[in-house]
């Protein structure tokens, strides 16, 4: 699909890398304010009519250059996937797109906002949206790199399969997971299947709680001594 602007940088400070927005989409004004606030400091905020366009956004960890096409199905759902360069270095890179929201009803599996069915139907919200909810017990890695960053950096193996782990906003999530490297925990969560340039489907679970597996907690007798 067009993409009638675009706005692609670096910024150095790999912790800002999280304020994107989990489902590539910006469709508010505020939302994008914010952002665009965090990535560029001062800087002028861009216009985006939000009645009438979108914002998606693409990121990778590196000081990388990154690589979007968006494509747009006949139902209206816009998919993306975000490619990089292979630099190693701190901060990330990001893109930022806008497109024309006329006819777009979901991008990357997310419903925007007052979206109806094309085809006449009762608005969508009113139906039950689909998931997958799972607990997954197995051993726990943090600090992973893939080629292009396709990766959330963090993954857990369990029977021989392994899945991404996405804490989004779970800053204690992430502690924990630093602590619990290479140790058998407990997840639960959504599954997502997402779609890659490299790695052509990846199975990301989205974290709602994340604790130790009873083997590696520690002894309540132990702790009440220290």
């Amino acid at each position: 699909m067009d993409v009638t602007q675009r706005w692609a940088g670096k910024n150095p400070d790999a912790s800002r890398r999280e304020l994107a927005p989990e489902s590539g989409v910006i469709s508010d004004a505020a939302t994008w304010e914010k952002l665009w606030k965090a990535w560029h400091g001062e800087k002028a905020v861009p216009q985006v009519d939000f009645e009438k366009e979108l914002v998606l956004v693409g990121t990778a960890p590196g000081p990388n250059l990154i690589m979007m096409q968006p494509m747009i199905d006949r139902q209206g759902d816009v998919r993306f996937s975000v490619g990089a360069t292979r630099m190693a270095g701190p901060g990330f890179g990001y893109n930022l797109l806008k497109i024309r929201r006329a006819g777009v009803r979901s991008v990357n599996d997310t419903k925007l906002p007052g979206d109806s069915d094309p085809n006449g139907g009762a608005d969508r919200a009113t139906k039950a949206e689909e998931s997958i909810t799972v607990t997954v017990v197995g051993t726990l890695r943090t600090g992973i790199f893939a080629i292009g960053g396709e990766t959330t950096g963090t993954t857990i193996t369990a029977k021989g399969i392994t899945w991404e782990l996405d804490f989004g906003e779970q800053a204690k999530f992430r502690r924990m997971a630093e602590s619990l490297n290479e140790k058998q925990v407990v997840v639960r969560g959504s599954l997502e299947r997402r779609s890659g340039v490299e790695i052509k489907q990846r199975w990301i679970v989205h974290v709602s709680d994340l604790e130790a597996a009873a083997l590696n907690r520690p002894n309540p007798d132990e702790a009440a001594r220290q």
